[in-house]
This record gives structure tokens, C-alpha cells and sequence, in this order.
């Protein structure tokens, strides 16, 4: 391990599996351990324990290892509210107040003791809030040692964003991620959020995709014409554009490291998004 590039772990924590991609070196990452370990979301009496208890585990054996550590949350442990701009807001606090009055508005009393993050503040625009079981996040936070340390915790949504941000730039598209009985699907307009939607339900592919978006878009007011939609990390789907109805899917592939080939990667696509 180089002191002026420490290791990187990077961890996904999904309901049914934790997934590690430890890769050292600067921009050219290169991958020197990966692992999967299943788990089990009926275990307990929240279906992230069993990985919260699995990300112990493991913190434990690399205790003694000096590394960085970045979380992805699955979206199946997420909840987003597009938080609108609000030009009144000036101090931290009451954006937060703002965002978890948002959250209230869609969830109720239960949303009170989540643990909530905002996206950076765009004038004029409207951020994304996420919200996380308080107790997931301080499962995660404990984990970690004074030497294993954990730099950041983020869900899928905003690592995946923050990864195909400059492809992304400027765009008026669609943004989906999609993961086992899971979806999420954004609308940008210059590329920025203007709606998210994250809901149960896996999708197979192109088909069942455009499906999705006709039924979204019509809920949004949008006409019926060609649009591009990019696709987070999804085995199967090249970089070429591939049409289903009025619909582009572009693949979004995740970053090139040194030791794991492009066909391998897929099922660390959660962790790999925080490369």
C-alpha cells in the first residue's frame, strides 16, 4: 500500500449480499481483493441486519489493514423527496427542517427519526434528499476502526449519479438503476433532478424498461417522443444504443479497474459505483 495512495474498500451493503472491491493505487485503480458474502433480509426484524451484521464481520478481519472506506446503500434502504428550491432557506439546519418536512408530506410520523442527506444546493434548482433507518446508519458507523476508516456512506442513487455526472451534464434524459426486485428512475432536465422514483419491482430488460417510462412519463405530463435513457451498470447491455418503443438505452459502464474485466464487474455494481 502506497501512503500517498491508501487502499480503498469499497463496500455494498444489498439485502441479500455485502460486496467488497478492496483496489489500491491513484487513477489507475487496481483490484486487489473482492468478495461476496450472501445474506439474508429475513433475518431480523429490519431487512438490512443481516448486512449491517455481515459489514461487522467483516470490519472486523480488516481491522488492522490502513484503508479508506466508502458504503454504498442499496435502494431497497433508501427513500428520495426532490426537496424544491426555496431562496428563504439560508441556514443548514433549515434546509434540513425544509427536506424532512417534505419527507413527512409523503411518509408521515414515521419519517421522523430517519437519518436524512441532501445533495448540493444548485440555485434555482431542486435537490435530492435521501433518508435512511437512523439505526442502518449508525450499524455502518460502528463498524469501522481508527485505521479501517470510514470516509463516506451513500446510496446507490447519488453514487451512480456522481460517477455519470459529466456524461450527464447538461442532459434531458432519464436515469436508471436497476437492481434485484428494485428500480430507480430519475428525470433530469439540464441535468439536473427533477423527479425520482424509487419503487419495488425488478425489471428484465429493454421491454419491460420502456414499459416503465411510458407509464412514468404520462404521470409527469411528458410527450410521447424519443428520448435517452441511461442505464447504470446493467450486464447485458452494450454501449451501443439499444431501442424498445420510444425509447434509447444507453449503458452507463462502470469504471475500468486493473484485475476485474468488465464482464466480472456486474455483480459488484453497487460497490463499484463509489470508484
Amino acid at each position: 500500500m502506497s501512503r500517498l495512495f491508501p487502499d480503498r474498500l469499497l463496500i455494498g451493503l444489498a439485502p441479500d449480499a455485502l460486496t467488497l472491491v478492496r483496489v489500491s493505487g491513484g487513477t489507475r485503480a487496481r483490484v486487489g481483493d473482492k468478495r461476496t458474502v450472501a445474506c439474508d433480509p429475513a433475518e431480523g426484524r429490519e431487512p438490512w441486519e443481516s448486512a449491517a451484521g455481515a459489514l461487522s464481520k467483516l470490519a472486523e478481519e480488516l481491522a488492522k489493514l490502513s484503508a479508506r472506506a466508502t458504503v454504498v446503500l442499496s435502494n431497497h434502504f433508501a427513500r428520495y423527496a426532490l426537496v424544491p428550491w426555496n431562496e428563504g432557506l439560508a441556514k443548514a439546519d433549515e434546509e434540513a427542517a425544509f427536506a424532512r418536512y417534505c419527507f413527512a408530506k409523503i411518509h408521515g410520523e414515521r419519517s421522523k427519526d430517519w437519518d436524512l442527506r441532501l445533495s448540493p444546493a444548485q440555485p434555482g434548482a431542486a435537490r435530492v434528499a435521501s433518508a435512511v433507518d437512523a439505526p442502518l446508519v449508525q450499524a455502518v458507523s460502528s463498524a469501522f476502526s481508527s485505521r479501517a476508516k470510514l470516509v463516506s456512506l451513500q446510496p446507490y442513487l447519488m453514487s451512480a449519479f456522481n460517477r455519470a455526472r459529466r456524461q450527464l451534464a447538461g442532459a434531458r434524459a432519464w436515469f436508471l438503476l436497476v437492481e434485484r426486485d428494485r428500480t430507480c428512475l430519475a428525470r433530469l432536465e439540464g441535468g439536473r433532478f427533477v423527479a425520482v422514483r424509487n419503487a419495488r419491482g425488478g425489471l428484465d430488460g429493454p421491454e419491460q424498461w420502456a414499459g416503465l417510462l411510458d407509464r412514468e412519463r404520462h404521470l409527469a405530463g411528458g410527450e410521447p417522443e424519443t428520448e435517452d435513457v441511461y442505464v447504470h451498470a446493467v450486464s447485458g447491455l452494450d454501449a451501443s444504443p439499444v431501442r424498445a418503443g420510444a425509447w434509447s438505452f444507453r449503458s452507463l459502464p462502470l469504471a475500468p479497474a486493473e484485475g476485474l474485466s468488465p464482464s466480472d464487474s456486474a455483480p459488484y455494481a453497487l460497490a463499484l459505483s463509489a470508484l
